[in-house]
């Protein structure tokens, strides 16, 4: 098994909206109390008392890994305009959820956690029951029974225990028992919700480096992400931030959040971000009904927007993909779907992520 070094010099965590601080003791899977008791539910970070550097600002010099990231950067052939997607389908079990699995997984071995718990319907519960199985933890999958049957079958067979509800909010529910009893949650289980666990969502952070050292030392001039609650876009938002931060970059890339219906867009036009926001899509991996602050603030902050994206769409992009060779799920080609609506089109260069693989079943 592979070794798990901390970094040393992580030295706290910092709440992303006010500012509070907070020692590393605590796991803060729920995020900041003090904004909770506000009302105002808000996701911390991990702060490094040392400088950026390619190897540092991570919370693990070494950890559990599968081999995820690294991912390519191919350039798509598009009305002759600079358009590039980062393939986070090739990674291990075909989606970016792997980046992260791969640090919450090695917290939990290192912190004796019982085992992995996730609510989820589709990629992150295969990616978190892989690196589960592949560090010997064991793990539960909290699902609704809209999970495909057939990846229900692959998740299982990694050894991970399903946990049928009837609906997705009391998915959070149990979820919140077996963190109780001991069981590390590698998602999200309070409403209104936080982002993921704070160490785990480090890990996106690697991609806005990769986009960098493929771009020579330089940035896109925006990124298009399907989201949810926002993991992939704060952490992608936040490599920006540090290497702006450092002096490599002289811009922070806008970035784009792709939803299948209105719910940060109403945010950014003024509705609070707790609140709930109805709607029904096939997108399944960008589905849900909330909005985090930590979503709503890397847009804001970087001069981004929302982009409202239907199946239809998405699936007159997936085609298109699958005809230049790239074979992405339904709600990872709703990125390049939201590029065609001319995001900024006069913008020098886009980034869209193709977050999950066609392959997987969901």
């Amino acid at each position: 098994m592979q070794n798990i070094i901390w970094n040393p010099n992580m030295s706290h965590y910092e709440c992303i909206q006010c500012s509070q601080l907070y020692s590393l003791e605590e796991d803060m899977f729920e995020g900041c109390p003090a904004c909770a008791r506000d009302h105002e539910p808000s996701s911390v970070k991990p702060v490094y008392q040392e400088s950026w550097s390619k190897d540092n600002l991570l919370p693990f010099r070494q950890h559990i890994t599968m081999g995820e990231g690294g991912t390519p950067l191919l350039p798509l052939n598009i009305e002759q305009e600079s358009v590039y997607i980062k393939l986070e389908s090739q990674n291990p079990t075909g989606s970016h959820k792997d980046r992260m699995s791969a640090y919450v997984v090695s917290m939990a071995k290192s912190r004796k956690y019982k085992g992995m718990v996730i609510a989820s319907s589709g990629n992150a519960g295969l990616s978190v029951a892989s690196y589960a199985a592949f560090a010997g933890l064991p793990c539960v999958l909290i699902a609704t029974p809209h999970l495909n049957e057939e990846l229900a079958k692959v998740i299982q067979a990694t050894g991970a225990v399903i946990v049928w509800t009837d609906t997705s909010m009391e998915r959070w529910e149990r979820m919140k028992d077996y963190v109780n009893d001991g069981y590390f949650p590698a998602s999200n289980y309070i409403n209104p919700p936080v982002g993921t666990m704070p160490v785990g969502v480090q890990a996106y952070k690697m991609i806005a480096r990769e986009i960098y050292e493929e771009f020579s030392g330089q940035s896109p001039s925006q990124v298009i992400v399907p989201s949810s609650r926002g993991d992939l876009l704060w952490g992608i938002y936040e490599g920006f931030q540090e290497l702006n931060q450092a002096g490599k970059i002289n811009r922070i890339p806008q970035m784009i959040a792709v939803e299948p219906f209105p719910r940060l867009k109403r945010v950014l036009e003024g509705e609070p971000y707790t609140g709930w926001f109805e709607g029904e899509t096939n997108l399944v991996s960008i589905n849900g009904q909330t909005v985090t602050k930590q979503l709503e603030q890397a847009v804001r902050e970087s001069r981004g927007e929302a982009v409202v994206v239907d199946e239809k769409q998405s699936r007159n992009a997936q085609e298109q993909l699958h005809r230049l060779g790239i074979h992405l799920e339904l709600s990872s080609a709703a990125a390049l779907a939201a590029y065609y609506q001319k995001v900024n089109k006069y913008l020098s260069t886009t980034v869209v992520i193709g977050t999950s693989s066609s392959f997987t079943p969901i």
